[in-house]
């Protein structure tokens, strides 16, 4: 006779029905919860605190707060004007860092409707100082301002903590009187409009003591006025340098690069301003978009005499002769052609060479391959 399977008292049923209705998400700690949220958008994230007294204060310990104006956009309230939209982004803003508790890891702010003036927002600098005052890791700022040039915190050229700094906006702060500056800062991408602060450009890449990845785009406009960019690093592994010519720029902006330890070079110039290229001991690969047509650029009477965008060609590729890769665009080919007189460096290292060849420039591909020895491979 088989065995009867005794059936559980009401009791033990009850304690069953209980412990698959318990919230285990709830129970579990506050830095696998701060995690979890941190995958969601911050104004979501922030609105959790309403399922229960476990959840009231978590979003007040985030480890990242990034404001991003495009879900106030996509709520926005009948008859609410643009402005008034950023006005309840911005209030919101100050509410979260009023009430967050913890340190960051990364704060940013990112504006999707960046041809806004927006007169009414409390200063950006009062935000990026209380994140900093919480020894924040990583700073992202996109397109908060146009048109307006932002002063930055003081306080965030000697923030130990900051590793990672990305500025998509025209800013401006103070460098400090030392010759130490983001003490532990790696990495930096800059995007700057015209620039107004020759300080900046001048001192601030050269006094960063552990940088090894810069990014720069610089938007250049002013006719009259000459942009000088110094880059000198003991650490800078790798450097990516975009110069965009807006309307008129002259010819006579001027980049210094000096960087034993750099191994990735990438410049994106359609301006063909003056290089100036020292030490570059280490590279393995560079890659060089110029655009030039010494048929159609618009200024080419400014270049006096004419053979100056060969001799800049040439200053620049005598600098990087220790690379192993090297990609060259037609722009190159064509400025070299200007005055070309049967003469490159030679690149005793290089084994694999990208290069664009308009109609033009065929006749200087022999001139090319006579200087790289030891080339294995060669995409046309």
């Amino acid at each position: 006779m088989e065995k009867s399977i005794p059936k559980c008292g009401k009791s033990e049923r009850l304690q069953v029905l209980n412990q698959e209705k318990m919230d285990r998400i709830s129970s579990l700690p506050d830095e696998i919860l701060c995690h979890i949220l941190s995958f969601l958008p911050i104004k979501c994230a922030v609105q959790t605190c309403i399922l229960s007294s476990r959840w009231k204060h978590l979003w007040t310990s985030l480890p990242c707060l990034c404001f991003d104006d495009s879900l106030w956009f996509k709520d926005k309230r009948p008859g609410e004007s643009t402005q008034d939209v950023l006005t309840r982004f911005a209030n919101f803003v100050n509410k979260v860092l009023l009430f967050h508790s913890a340190d960051i890891n990364k704060f940013s702010v990112h504006c999707s409707e960046p041809n806004i003036y927006l007169t009414d927002l409390p200063p950006l600098k009062s935000w990026v100082s209380s994140a900093i005052e919480r020894n924040v890791g990583d700073i992202e700022l996109n397109h908060v301002y146009v048109d307006v040039l932002i002063e930055l915190p003081d306080n965030i050229c000697t923030c130990k903590t900051l590793e990672m700094l990305k500025l998509k906006l025209d800013f401006d702060f103070k460098i400090p009187t030392s010759r130490i500056c983001f003490p532990s800062l790696k990495c930096l991408h800059a995007e700057m409009y015209y620039p107004h602060s020759t300080c900046i450009t001048e001192k601030l890449f050269t006094i960063c003591p552990v940088l090894e990845d810069l990014l720069i785009e610089i938007h250049l406009e002013d006719k009259h006025s000459v942009t000088n960019l110094n880059i000198s690093s003991l650490t800078l592994k790798r450097l990516t340098l975009s110069l965009e010519k807006v309307l008129f720029s002259n010819t006579k902006h001027q980049v210094m690069i000096r960087a034993p330890n750099l191994e990735h070079l990438c410049i994106y110039d359609d301006t063909l301003v003056s290089y100036m290229v020292h030490e570059l001991h280490s590279l393995t690969e560079v890659h060089f978009d110029i655009e030039f047509d010494k048929y159609f650029v618009e200024d080419l009477q400014e270049f006096d005499p004419p053979n100056i965008p060969a001799d800049r060609m040439l200053q620049l590729l005598k600098g990087i002769t220790n690379t192993r890769f090297l990609s060259l665009s037609a722009g190159i080919i064509s400025a070299l052609d200007c005055a070309f007189e049967d003469y490159i460096p030679t690149f005793p290292y290089l084994t694999y060479l990208k290069v664009e060849i308009e109609e033009s420039g065929f006749r200087l591909l022999p001139i090319i391959l006579r200087s790289l020895p030891n080339l294995g491979a060669m995409v046309v």
